[in-house]
Protein backbone atom coordinates (compact mmCIF):
# COMPACT_ATOMS: atom_id res chain seq x y z
CA UNK A 1 0.00 0.00 0.00
CA UNK A 2 2.79 2.72 0.91
CA UNK A 3 4.48 1.89 -2.53
CA UNK A 4 1.02 2.44 -4.21
CA UNK A 5 0.79 5.97 -2.93
CA UNK A 6 4.72 6.79 -2.87
CA UNK A 7 4.12 6.01 -6.99
CA UNK A 8 0.87 8.00 -7.15
CA UNK A 9 2.38 11.10 -5.01
CA UNK A 10 5.68 10.73 -7.45
CA UNK A 11 3.46 10.61 -10.70
CA UNK A 12 1.37 13.96 -9.18
CA UNK A 13 4.70 15.60 -8.35
CA UNK A 14 5.83 15.01 -12.26
CA UNK A 15 2.85 16.53 -13.57
CA UNK A 16 3.47 19.72 -11.27
CA UNK A 17 6.61 20.03 -12.91
CA UNK A 18 5.64 19.99 -15.84
CA UNK A 19 3.26 22.27 -15.70
CA UNK A 20 4.92 24.51 -13.84
CA UNK A 21 7.55 24.73 -16.62
CA UNK A 22 4.87 25.16 -19.12
CA UNK A 23 3.70 28.18 -17.49
CA UNK A 24 7.24 29.46 -16.83
CA UNK A 25 7.88 29.34 -20.45
CA UNK A 26 4.83 31.31 -21.43
CA UNK A 27 5.04 33.90 -19.01
CA UNK A 28 9.15 34.29 -19.99
CA UNK A 29 7.88 35.58 -23.22
CA UNK A 30 7.08 39.00 -23.72
CA UNK A 31 5.67 38.63 -27.29
CA UNK A 32 2.60 36.70 -25.28
CA UNK A 33 0.97 40.05 -24.11
CA UNK A 34 -2.85 39.52 -23.82
CA UNK A 35 -3.36 43.34 -24.44
CA UNK A 36 -1.01 43.53 -27.58
CA UNK A 37 -2.67 40.56 -29.37
CA UNK A 38 -5.94 41.27 -28.98
CA UNK A 39 -5.24 44.99 -30.52
CA UNK A 40 -3.50 43.34 -33.08
CA UNK A 41 -5.80 40.62 -33.81
CA UNK A 42 -8.70 43.94 -33.71
CA UNK A 43 -6.28 45.80 -36.75
CA UNK A 44 -6.12 42.71 -38.59
CA UNK A 45 -9.94 42.18 -38.51
CA UNK A 46 -10.51 45.21 -39.58
CA UNK A 47 -7.80 44.93 -42.44
CA UNK A 48 -9.88 42.04 -43.53
CA UNK A 49 -13.06 43.80 -44.15
CA UNK A 50 -11.60 46.07 -46.50
CA UNK A 51 -9.27 44.09 -48.21
CA UNK A 52 -9.74 43.27 -51.72
CA UNK A 53 -9.85 39.83 -52.20
CA UNK A 54 -10.92 39.70 -55.68
CA UNK A 55 -7.88 41.94 -56.70
CA UNK A 56 -5.51 39.91 -55.05
CA UNK A 57 -6.65 36.34 -56.76
CA UNK A 58 -6.84 38.37 -60.18
CA UNK A 59 -3.81 39.76 -60.03
CA UNK A 60 -1.77 37.46 -57.99
CA UNK A 61 -3.38 33.80 -59.20
CA UNK A 62 -0.27 33.08 -60.07
CA UNK A 63 1.94 33.88 -57.12
CA UNK A 64 -0.19 32.50 -54.25
CA UNK A 65 -0.04 28.79 -53.44
CA UNK A 66 -3.65 26.69 -53.55
CA UNK A 67 -4.48 27.29 -50.09
CA UNK A 68 -3.94 30.81 -49.96
CA UNK A 69 -5.73 30.80 -53.19
CA UNK A 70 -8.44 29.05 -51.48
CA UNK A 71 -8.95 30.79 -48.47
CA UNK A 72 -9.34 34.63 -50.22
CA UNK A 73 -12.20 32.89 -52.21
CA UNK A 74 -13.65 31.68 -49.63
CA UNK A 75 -13.60 35.45 -47.49
CA UNK A 76 -14.48 37.14 -50.35
CA UNK A 77 -18.01 34.99 -50.28
CA UNK A 78 -18.13 35.59 -46.52
CA UNK A 79 -17.52 39.21 -46.91
CA UNK A 80 -20.44 39.48 -49.57
CA UNK A 81 -22.80 37.50 -47.65
CA UNK A 82 -22.14 38.51 -44.00
CA UNK A 83 -21.72 42.38 -45.14
CA UNK A 84 -19.10 45.23 -43.31
CA UNK A 85 -17.97 45.06 -39.67
CA UNK A 86 -20.22 46.82 -37.44
CA UNK A 87 -18.49 45.68 -33.58
CA UNK A 88 -16.54 43.43 -31.55
CA UNK A 89 -18.50 40.87 -30.10
CA UNK A 90 -15.72 39.03 -27.91
CA UNK A 91 -12.16 37.52 -27.88
CA UNK A 92 -10.45 34.84 -25.86
CA UNK A 93 -6.50 33.82 -25.83
CA UNK A 94 -5.17 30.49 -26.24
CA UNK A 95 -1.29 30.51 -25.36
CA UNK A 96 1.11 27.71 -25.42
CA UNK A 97 4.69 27.07 -24.94
CA UNK A 98 5.84 28.60 -28.81
CA UNK A 99 1.87 29.56 -30.12
CA UNK A 100 -0.70 32.11 -29.14
CA UNK A 101 -4.32 31.88 -30.21
CA UNK A 102 -6.57 34.93 -30.30
CA UNK A 103 -10.37 33.65 -30.93
CA UNK A 104 -12.30 37.36 -31.84
CA UNK A 105 -16.07 37.06 -32.38
CA UNK A 106 -17.45 40.36 -34.80
CA UNK A 107 -21.03 41.14 -35.24
CA UNK A 108 -21.43 42.23 -38.97
CA UNK A 109 -24.16 45.17 -40.08
CA UNK A 110 -26.77 42.36 -41.56
CA UNK A 111 -26.87 41.43 -37.68
CA UNK A 112 -24.69 38.08 -38.38
CA UNK A 113 -21.79 37.07 -36.61
CA UNK A 114 -18.18 36.11 -37.71
CA UNK A 115 -15.44 34.07 -35.97
CA UNK A 116 -11.64 34.91 -36.41
CA UNK A 117 -8.49 33.21 -35.17
CA UNK A 118 -5.12 34.65 -35.53
CA UNK A 119 -1.80 32.40 -34.46
CA UNK A 120 0.96 34.43 -33.38
CA UNK A 121 4.50 32.83 -32.88
CA UNK A 122 6.80 33.39 -30.14
CA UNK A 123 8.18 36.46 -31.92
CA UNK A 124 4.18 38.24 -31.95
CA UNK A 125 3.78 37.75 -35.80
CA UNK A 126 0.71 36.53 -37.13
CA UNK A 127 1.40 32.78 -38.37
CA UNK A 128 -1.68 31.29 -39.78
CA UNK A 129 -5.70 32.80 -39.48
CA UNK A 130 -8.70 31.73 -40.27
CA UNK A 131 -12.62 32.83 -40.52
CA UNK A 132 -15.57 30.76 -40.15
CA UNK A 133 -19.23 31.52 -39.77
CA UNK A 134 -20.09 31.50 -35.85
CA UNK A 135 -22.83 28.60 -34.78
CA UNK A 136 -24.17 28.31 -31.91
CA UNK A 137 -23.49 25.55 -29.47
CA UNK A 138 -27.10 23.92 -30.45
CA UNK A 139 -26.08 24.34 -33.81
CA UNK A 140 -22.83 23.22 -33.05
CA UNK A 141 -24.35 19.63 -30.70
CA UNK A 142 -27.33 18.94 -33.67
CA UNK A 143 -24.19 19.00 -36.44
CA UNK A 144 -22.58 16.74 -34.13
CA UNK A 145 -25.49 14.33 -33.58
CA UNK A 146 -26.25 14.17 -37.46
CA UNK A 147 -22.92 13.61 -38.47
CA UNK A 148 -22.79 10.56 -35.72
CA UNK A 149 -26.89 9.47 -36.70
CA UNK A 150 -25.14 9.62 -40.17
CA UNK A 151 -21.75 7.53 -39.12
CA UNK A 152 -23.73 4.97 -37.40
CA UNK A 153 -26.54 4.25 -40.58
CA UNK A 154 -23.60 4.07 -42.95
CA UNK A 155 -21.95 1.26 -40.98
CA UNK A 156 -25.44 -0.62 -40.52
CA UNK A 157 -25.67 -0.75 -43.81
CA UNK A 158 -22.79 -1.85 -44.65
CA UNK A 159 -23.58 -4.75 -41.68
CA UNK A 160 -26.49 -5.73 -42.88
CA UNK A 161 -25.49 -5.67 -46.96
CA UNK A 162 -22.39 -8.17 -45.59
CA UNK A 163 -24.94 -10.38 -43.53
CA UNK A 164 -27.18 -10.61 -47.05
CA UNK A 165 -24.32 -11.76 -49.05
CA UNK A 166 -23.54 -14.45 -45.97
CA UNK A 167 -27.35 -15.51 -46.34
CA UNK A 168 -27.13 -15.89 -49.89
CA UNK A 169 -23.62 -18.64 -49.70
CA UNK A 170 -25.88 -21.37 -48.44
CA UNK A 171 -28.40 -20.76 -51.85
CA UNK A 172 -25.19 -20.87 -54.34
CA UNK A 173 -23.76 -24.11 -52.68
CA UNK A 174 -26.98 -25.76 -53.29
CA UNK A 175 -27.35 -24.73 -56.53
CA UNK A 176 -23.79 -25.48 -57.74
CA UNK A 177 -24.38 -29.01 -55.84
CA UNK A 178 -27.66 -29.58 -57.82
CA UNK A 179 -25.60 -28.20 -61.08
CA UNK A 180 -23.48 -31.20 -60.38
CA UNK A 181 -25.73 -34.25 -59.51
CA UNK A 182 -27.54 -32.96 -63.21
CA UNK A 183 -24.48 -33.65 -64.92
CA UNK A 184 -23.85 -37.17 -66.59
CA UNK A 185 -21.54 -39.22 -65.41
CA UNK A 186 -19.84 -41.32 -68.06
CA UNK A 187 -18.47 -44.79 -67.44
CA UNK A 188 -15.37 -46.18 -68.43
CA UNK A 189 -16.09 -48.38 -70.54
CA UNK A 190 -13.06 -51.45 -70.02
CA UNK A 191 -11.16 -52.00 -73.22
CA UNK A 192 -11.61 -55.35 -74.63
CA UNK A 193 -8.90 -57.83 -74.23
CA UNK A 194 -6.71 -58.14 -77.35
CA UNK A 195 -7.14 -61.67 -78.85
CA UNK A 196 -4.12 -62.84 -79.68
CA UNK A 197 -4.33 -65.16 -82.61
CA UNK A 198 -2.20 -68.31 -82.61
CA UNK A 199 -0.73 -69.58 -85.64
CA UNK A 200 -2.02 -73.10 -86.01
CA UNK A 201 0.40 -75.55 -86.82
CA UNK A 202 -0.72 -77.57 -89.64
CA UNK A 203 2.48 -80.13 -90.06
CA UNK A 204 0.61 -83.01 -87.75
CA UNK A 205 -2.78 -82.38 -89.64
CA UNK A 206 -0.80 -82.74 -93.10
CA UNK A 207 0.85 -86.31 -91.86
CA UNK A 208 -2.74 -86.76 -90.46
CA UNK A 209 -4.80 -86.24 -93.95
CA UNK A 210 -1.72 -88.72 -95.63
CA UNK A 211 -2.63 -91.80 -93.30
CA UNK A 212 -6.25 -90.89 -93.76
CA UNK A 213 -5.78 -90.84 -97.78
CA UNK A 214 -3.92 -93.97 -97.73
CA UNK A 215 -6.18 -95.85 -95.38
CA UNK A 216 -9.20 -95.00 -97.52
CA UNK A 217 -7.53 -95.86 -101.31
CA UNK A 218 -6.68 -99.28 -99.68
CA UNK A 219 -10.40 -99.69 -98.49
CA UNK A 220 -11.64 -99.00 -101.51
CA UNK A 221 -9.24 -101.35 -103.82
CA UNK A 222 -7.97 -98.36 -105.37
CA UNK A 223 -4.18 -97.28 -105.18
CA UNK A 224 -4.55 -94.49 -106.52
CA UNK A 225 -5.15 -91.16 -104.75
CA UNK A 226 -5.47 -88.68 -107.76
CA UNK A 227 -8.98 -86.59 -107.50
CA UNK A 228 -9.48 -88.02 -103.60
CA UNK A 229 -9.94 -84.32 -101.48
CA UNK A 230 -10.54 -84.63 -97.63
CA UNK A 231 -12.59 -81.50 -96.81
CA UNK A 232 -12.32 -81.51 -93.32
CA UNK A 233 -11.44 -83.76 -90.21
CA UNK A 234 -13.18 -83.73 -87.01
CA UNK A 235 -11.97 -85.08 -84.37
CA UNK A 236 -13.83 -86.91 -81.40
Amino acid sequence: MKKRLALICCIISCMLVMAGCSFSLVKSNDNFDEKVLEENTDSFVQSWFEYDFESAVTDYAGQLDDETLSQYKDSKKLRDKYGKYDKKDGSSLTITTDTATVTETVLTDSGKKLVFSVTYDEDGNTVSWNVEEYKTKGEIMGKAGLNTVMSMGIVFLVLIFIAVIIAQFKYIGNAFNKKKETEPVVEAVPAAPAVIEEEEDLTDDLELVAVITAAIAAASENECTDGLIIRSIIRK
